[in-house]
């Protein structure tokens, strides 16, 4: 059939680096399908990684952008606008998860920088209301130098950490180098299902909002973003560099209006 040729057809160029928009999940069979599929916590943004590709490439006006310079493959969604107007701002709350992935990243400053400027094209925002850090194997100390110098600059707001112990939360609470603390720390619901009373007291103390989550750290790996590349014809290995996950909330009513993820991650040779 001519429909299913097509996507063998499509001509990717030879790409260094790789970002992908998957969109406002919210407005696709995504967030169901996420539910139906599986309990992985990763489970949504490998179906919205799918489903971005599937209607980006496929079809007869394959959606995508080469930046020769750059040797960058970008692959946005442009079934919906995630764009806030300006006069919508003070009515919605944006926040923000960082995943750092693989090994240890020779930069943490450029990942942090790269990952809200990501965030404030696609959002049209300038500030970003919470910003989440899961470090994985990054360095705090020079992570964090990065976070409060956006902080200081008003584009980032509160600062949070993900699946900080008790004695990680302690070490950044007593680091006199450290200005700006973390307001929020994200428990994932099967590493603790009750928060320790000590943390609780610390968290409490220090002013802190302890949230359970249900992300992995390892949110997304090589095998499964090259595995959905080549799905979709991109013959192609990568290695995912960071994700970023983001909610947009509407403040008075309480709902999400505009939820997805960015994905960037390096060719492989």
């Amino acid at each position: 059939m001519p429909a299913q040729a097509i996507p063998e057809l499509l001509h990717i160029p030879t790409f260094e680096h790789l970002t992908i928009y998957t969109g406002n999940v919210m407005k696709t069979s995504v967030a169901g399908r996420s539910k139906t599929l599986g309990k992985k916590s990763n489970t949504e943004l490998i179906n919205a990684i799918d489903d971005t590709l599937c209607a980006s490439l496929g079809g007869n006006k394959p959606s995508f952008r080469y930046i020769d310079q750059e040797s960058l493959l970008e692959v946005p969604d442009l079934r919906s606008r995630s764009r806030i107007l300006p006069e919508d701002r003070n009515d919605v709350e944006v926040t923000a998860k960082l995943f750092y992935l693989g090994e240890k990243p020779k930069d943490n400053a450029a990942y942090i920088r790269s990952s809200v400027e990501h965030l404030q094209r696609l959002l049209g925002v300038d500030a970003i209301d919470t910003f989440i850090v899961s470090l994985g194997e990054a360095d705090v100390s020079s992570a964090w130098k990065q976070l409060e110098l956006l902080h200081q600059q008003n584009i980032l707001n509160k600062l949070g950490v993900a699946d900080f112990s008790q004695k990680q939360l302690e070490t950044i609470l007593s680091d006199s180098s450290i200005t700006v603390k973390p307001s929020v720390n994200q428990i994932n619901v099967g590493q603790c299902c009750d928060m320790p009373s000590a943390m609780i007291d610390l968290a409490r103390k220090h002013h802190i909002e302890l949230l359970h989550n249900a992300d992995q750290a390892d949110i997304l790996d090589t095998e499964s973003l090259s595995a959905l590349l080549q799905k979709h014809n991109i013959r192609a290995t990568v290695k995912p560099r960071f994700v970023i996950k983001y909610h947009v909330f509407v403040r008075c009513r309480s709902v999400v209006n505009d939820k997805g993820y960015v994905v960037v991650g390096d060719s492989l040779p």
